[in-house]
């Protein structure tokens, strides 16, 4: 039995219980998981091109709501968000796309590709047919669907499958939305083949997947078993593997693990033995820049994702080939019958000796930088109309003859708590810890600082609004009795802007900005790395390259791609969330 089958096939793809077609013939699906929005444009090529050679015909990606969406109602698909760019790119080196488009796509990604602001609506459920829902994502798949369409296959273009939802059932069951969003696309043109993927047992299969949809497995080592387990739920489709983990995401705090390559080559292999379509995710993962990383929140400590997303992918970070590609290379070029061809160069990074120290300001010396809300009650940064980056909450209350303990609400996700103007405690997500003593006595000022460290992009507990949630109490030690804290002033910090003058001095134990100038005579790609300090984020002429951290297990780098340089005098600003006393190192090396 032929399963969606154009008028013409020369135009179409389609598949029946055994094969896909494309065009008319048969034609198995190698390909690889790249982002556009983790690369910046001027290595879309690069990237792609290494794809081709190591064997695939085909490129995946996601499409991020969040970006293309950053204030609702307002729209971004230019320059480096210009996907159907990327897509073209893809065509013209003969590669087919497989295009993701959400509005739910996990991928280690803040809110798993959500926007934040549908976080200010307090009654809104997510992923589901939930009315509310529903609308707020079809401004984004009216613009998605526009983009698209002349891409599609049919249209003379190379996208030949765009996935339904991502892995929806390892989050829920509501088959309404799944079909909801299916007829959408099918109303809108999208004429190409859908797909899902999910996990390779029944439960999740039963709960992600649709009829004349067509269905795919994820999983990381056993392409045997998971391929047969999708074969056995649907048998009238083709085995198919959208995610074929050939590596891991690492997170922050915990040692970098790589995959033993004989076992990735094997699943590769075993793979194509057994499916029609395999995807690699990822084949290049590149970097999750600014304030874009996620976390995993399953009730413990939060995990956080790094900014590299290196994944252990063929391609590392920085788009060089490792021994994992040429591996992978063997296998998909033996298997499909292709000459193995390498004319691409990978990048070698360049040393900037120039870096020098300008000067150093804090957030005192900045108010501008500073978006300030008034309230009476605790605001979380949605509710303040902010959405990455950090939020202080300041507030006065009055410590009776016995001293009192302040309580704070659930903390997302890091908070510095500041009593008179002196650092005093930080406490953490998921720390029963809570209380701070407060040894002063009468009307005493309180700040705290709280970060924002990526909002839970898998799993049941998305709802991640960030800052306090909640009331603060203040328990007076004397009476025996909880208050709630009423009054205060809130400050949201994005670092949309920097300061334009460095010339304070940085407080131990309170957050500071340190600018530093190095001359480019030749743009190339180089590391950042940082030494004395504890954690934030850092700049290049302005652009946000991600979180910097010091922490046992990973190493402090960032990665500057070439085209963020400039000739001539380039800045760098590095934001601090708790200055120390320690001397301060910043490089621009190859290592």
């Amino acid at each position: 039995m032929l399963r969606f089958r154009k008028d013409n096939a020369m135009k179409s793809v389609y598949y029946d219980s055994e094969k896909i077609y494309i065009n008319g013939k048969p034609e198995k699906i190698m390909s690889g998981a790249m982002h556009y929005f983790r690369i910046v444009p001027q290595y879309w090529y690069d990237r792609l091109l290494k794809l081709k050679e190591q064997g695939c015909n085909c490129v995946e990606t996601y499409l991020c709501w969040n970006l293309h969406e950053k204030r609702e109602g307002e729209f971004d698909f230019s320059g480096w968000l210009d996907f159907g760019a990327f897509l073209k790119t893809a065509q013209d080196l003969g590669l087919y796309a497989i295009v993701r488009p959400g509005p739910y796509i996990c991928s280690e990604w803040d809110f798993g590709g959500m926007p934040w602001w549908l976080l200010k609506y307090r009654d809104i459920e997510l992923r589901c047919s939930q009315p509310l829902f529903l609308e707020k994502i079809t401004p984004y798949l009216e613009k998605v669907c526009e983009k698209l369409k002349p891409h599609l296959i049919t249209n003379g273009g190379n996208v030949i499958f765009v996935q339904i939802e991502n892995e929806y059932g390892s989050y829920g069951n509501d088959k309404e939305y799944l079909k909801w969003i299916k007829k959408f696309y099918e109303d809108k043109g999208i004429d190409c083949p859908l797909l899902t993927s999910d996990g390779e047992t029944e439960f999740l299969l039963h709960n992600g997947t649709l009829p004349d949809v067509l269905a795919s497995v994820n999983y990381r080592w056993d392409s045997v078993r998971c391929v047969n387990s999708l074969k056995k739920y649907h048998g009238s489709q083709p085995g198919a593997v959208l995610e074929l983990w050939n590596g891991k995401a690492c997170h922050w705090g915990e040692p970098i693990v790589r995959r033993d390559i004989d076992e990735v080559a094997t699943s590769v292999e075993t793979a194509l033995d057994n499916a029609e379509l395999v995807n690699l995710y990822m084949f290049h993962g590149g970097t999750s820049f600014g304030f874009m990383n996620g976390s995993l929140d399953f009730g413990k400590e939060l995990v956080v994702q790094m900014t590299s997303y290196d994944v252990d992918a063929p391609l590392d970070e920085y788009g060089r080939r490792t021994p994992k590609y040429y591996a992978e290379q063997e296998v998909i070029c033996r298997k499909l019958g292709k000459r193995i061809e390498n004319t691409a160069t990978d990048t070698v990074f360049k040393v900037y000796d120039s870096v020098k120290f300008v000067g150093e300001t804090t957030l005192k010396e900045n108010a501008d930088l500073l978006k300030k809300t008034a309230s009476p009650t605790v605001k979380t940064m949605e509710d303040c109309d902010e959405g990455y980056g950090y939020i202080i909450y300041s507030t006065r209350v009055f410590v009776g003859a016995e001293g009192a303990k302040l309580l704070l609400p659930p903390i997302h996700d890091i908070a510095h708590v500041y009593v008179n103007g002196q650092y005093t405690k930080t406490l953490y997500r998921n720390v029963s810890e809570r209380e701070v003593d407060l040894a002063t006595r009468g009307e005493t000022d309180v700040q705290i600082v709280v970060e924002n460290m990526g909002r839970v992009n898998y799993g049941i507990h998305l709802k991640d609004r960030k800052g306090l949630d909640g009331d603060i109490e203040l328990f007076d030690k004397e009476y025996s009795v909880y208050s709630k804290v009423f009054g205060y002033d809130i400050y949201c910090m994005p670092l949309e802007k920097l300061p334009e003058k460095y010339c304070g001095k940085a407080e131990v134990n309170a957050p500071a900005l340190y600018k530093y100038d190095f001359e480019v005579d030749e743009t190339g790609d180089t590391l950042l790395r940082l030494d004395g300090f504890t954690r934030g984020v850092a700049f290049v002429n302005g652009f946000n390259l991600g979180r910097h951290w010091d922490i046992e297990h990973s190493e402090n780098k960032l990665f500057i791609p070439a085209p963020l340089l400039k000739e001539g005098k380039n800045e760098l600003v590095v934001f601090d969330i708790l200055a120390k006393t320690d001397p301060k190192s910043v490089k621009l090396t190859n290592e």
